[in-house]
């Protein structure tokens, strides 16, 4: 066990003895295996447009046992065997930043007592409002067990960019032949809305590492992936995600500082190639961004969104501290034509205060405010390379949490979303370390003093 994690220190590999060489061409398989499995997962759609059963796309999320899910199992599983592995070292670290591990743990109290004031209710399919959330918790430690030092991020980075490359070149190839999915009598590549977030990261990832200073060939490929991403997310008429990577490039440019900015270019040429595609049906589902009109086809949602935010806003003036609690829905009055009754408010904040009472919004802000300031220092300090992966995480991530304040989910009702989020932590605060490693046993080197934790995880 001791092999798996020498191949991920900063020890010098070439003076350790040759049977040492096959644990670690054994790791390095295995670690791209199973990276590969967990990120595959990003792009596989949860639900379905137009149909309300998840099965109907993926075998994963077919129910197998007792109400789980078959992917709930898979990931339940992959959670005990990488815990149990990681539980048998003598010697642990912290996977956070103590200040987010702490604001984790106050969050999940306010989860514990809402789930008590939802019994006391007689709430029920409780497991629906928190299972991305464990399962989250499933995903994160699957990924830190396998990336441990900056080169490991980098490797996994680069095993997400294949994945998301593989996933453009068969959307566009779909699109191109006349597949895709219809929105509003429009057709577009791609209706799934966590497969599209996480194709705005591959983008600002790319934009990102596009000016790191590597070899004009590569600066090249990162920038056609990077426009590649643009370009999809803008012909599928989703507007959240329009916000998502216009908001994302900014934070990108600022932090940065301005190295990023001719990227938002390629973002207007992707948008004048949308609007010569799509025609004048584009530019209507531009002006609809402004949600006081109805009066046009691609704005007719507007009123819905508004409404949905007004009748949870409702439920949380008559119980401000407690919100509803968990497992239970709340009436609509606005939304009628829409649904009678609702569990999930397009509103992160708002959901959050709904479900997980007022103690759950506090944590959930100060945790992200505490992250975004994590992540910027993060990137401050980070060795050379990952700088700009840490960069484009605190861009995506903030975009993400500013678009939720407006007319868009939380981003944990989705296992995909949630998947990535769990991705992204774990690359982005490599150095802190999951496991203190201890040398090759069979190392002839093993009487060497090992490296002190100082000079693995310096910050």
């Amino acid at each position: 066990m001791n092999a798996v994690f020498c191949s991920a220190s900063l020890a010098p590999w070439d003076a350790l003895p040759h049977p040492a060489s096959q644990p670690r061409v054994a790791t390095r398989i295995a670690r791209a295996l199973m990276l590969s499995v967990l990120l595959c997962m990003v792009f596989i759609p949860e639900y379905v447009q137009g149909n309300n059963d998840p099965a109907a796309k993926s075998v994963l999320y077919q129910t197998a046992l007792a109400g789980l899910r078959l992917i709930d199992l898979l990931v339940l599983v992959l959670f005990v065997v990488h815990g149990f592995a990681g539980g048998c070292l003598r010697q642990r670290g912290r996977p956070l930043p103590r200040r987010l591990a702490l604001l984790i743990a106050g969050f999940l109290i306010a989860i514990l007592a809402s789930l008590l004031y939802g019994l006391g209710r007689v709430g029920h399919n409780f497991f629906f409002d928190w299972r991305a959330l464990a399962l989250g918790l499933g995903f994160y430690v699957a990924y830190r067990f396998w990336i441990h030092t900056p080169g490991d991020a980098r490797t996994a980075v680069l095993i997400f960019a294949v994945i998301a490359g593989i996933r453009l070149v068969t959307a566009f190839a779909t699109y191109f032949r006349g597949g895709g999915d219809m929105l509003l009598d429009v057709r577009i590549p791609c209706f799934d809305g966590p497969t599209l977030s996480a194709v705005v990261f591959a983008g600002l990832l790319a934009v990102s590492l596009s000016t790191s200073g590597s070899g004009w060939n590569h600066r090249c490929l990162w920038i056609l992936v990077g426009s590649s991403a643009m370009l999809l997310v803008v012909l599928c008429f989703r507007r959240s995600y329009w916000a998502e990577i216009v908001i994302g490039l900014i934070v990108l440019a600022v932090t940065s500082r301005g190295r990023s900015l001719r990227a938002l270019l390629l973002l207007a040429f992707a948008g004048a190639i949308a609007s010569m595609a799509l025609g004048r049906p584009f530019m209507d589902r531009l002006s609809s961004l402004d949600f006081t009109q109805a009066d046009s086809a691609y704005a007719e949602d507007n009123v819905d969104h508004v409404g949905d935010v007004l009748d949870a806003w409702d439920e949380v003036r008559a119980s401000p501290v407690m919100g509803i609690g968990l497992g239970r829905a709340y009436p609509t009055w606005r939304i009628r034509d829409w649904k009678e009754e609702s569990v999930m408010v397009h509103n992160a904040p708002l959901h959050v205060w709904l479900k997980y009472g007022l103690l759950g919004l506090l944590f959930y802000l100060a945790f992200y405010f505490s992250l975004f300031d994590c992540l910027r220092q993060e990137a401050a300090h980070a060795p050379a390379g990952h700088g700009p992966v840490v960069r484009a995480i605190l861009a995506y991530l903030a975009a993400q949490f500013m678009v939720s304040l407006g007319f868009t989910p939380w981003p944990y009702s989705a296992v995909q979303s949630t998947n990535l989020i769990a991705f992204l932590l774990a690359v982005a605060f490599v150095r802190e370390p999951l496991w203190k490693r201890q040398p090759f046993p069979l190392s002839r080197r093993a009487s060497t003093p090992p490296l002190t934790s100082k000079m693995q995880f310096s910050a």
